[in-house]
């Protein structure tokens, strides 16, 4: 028994040793010994603490919980590898497969420097939200290969090829040939547009400013501005691309 009991000591003295080393343990194992500070400590912590250790040990695996899943989704999220984080902040790829099954407790500042590494804040990762500025993944559709299907060739609409993809919700692209569609008098909706001559010439105004497109002319517009096309030329042909939001 006394044999048993060093060689326990031995290996929690080597894994103390060595903070990277990459644990054997589950992130449900080590979820579990944190929600359980008791654990190996005999009843007498557990009664002393009056239930406080127990429920600070719960938020603690909260947060480790919410922390591992952050790092995950963001190193996975900017395609970086374990090693290429590693390497940004200074420690070792073990130490960031550690944070990322919830086995590692980092300090304030190694937590900065891998934040840094993933071009992300300390807060953003303990947040566990989306980071500013990202957005739902947009659903999925079948690719398009084919010639540009024609859009409309009635009432006085005679070259307005779709090219988006069936299924496609957040971008809208269009070619457009001698016919400036509804964008012919003055508008406004959401999103942003881009629109790139590609042959012939057209006005553009956008909130009062106008200027002449020629061939490899383009505009890039916040398309709430009020703005319009005209004196659309007889081989007039533009790329027009809109935005969703």
């Amino acid at each position: 028994m006394t044999s048993s009991r060093v060689t326990g000591a031995e290996n929690s003295s080597a894994d103390s040793a060595n903070p990277e080393q990459i644990s054997r343990r589950s992130p449900e194992q080590a979820g579990k010994q944190r929600a359980e500070p008791g654990a190996g400590g005999g009843k007498a912590d557990r009664a002393g603490s009056g239930g406080a250790a127990t429920s600070d040990s719960a938020d603690s695996a909260d947060t480790g919980d919410v922390l591992a899943a952050s790092v995950a989704r963001v190193r996975r999220a900017a395609g970086l590898t374990l090693s290429a984080v590693a390497a940004r902040a200074g420690v070792s790829p073990a130490y960031i497969s550690q944070m990322e099954s919830g086995t590692a407790n980092p300090t304030v500042r190694t937590l900065g420097q891998i934040a840094d590494a993933l071009g992300a804040t300390p807060a953003e990762l303990l947040g566990g939200g989306d980071r500013p500025g990202t957005v739902a993944a947009a659903p999925g559709f079948a690719p398009r290969f084919a010639p540009a299907p024609l859009l409309a060739r009635t009432d006085g609409h005679h070259g307005i090829f779709d090219l988006t993809a069936p299924g496609a919700s957040r971008i809208g692209a269009r070619l457009l040939h001698a016919d400036l569609g509804d964008h012919d008098h003055p508008t406004a909706h959401a999103g942003e547009e881009f629109v790139l001559v590609l042959a012939g010439s057209c006005r553009v105004t956008v909130a009062g400013t106008a200027r002449l497109l020629r061939p490899a002319d383009s505009c890039h517009l916040a398309a709430t501005d009020e703005h319009h096309f005209t004196d659309a030329s007889d081989d007039l042909l533009m790329l027009v691309v809109l935005t969703e939001e």
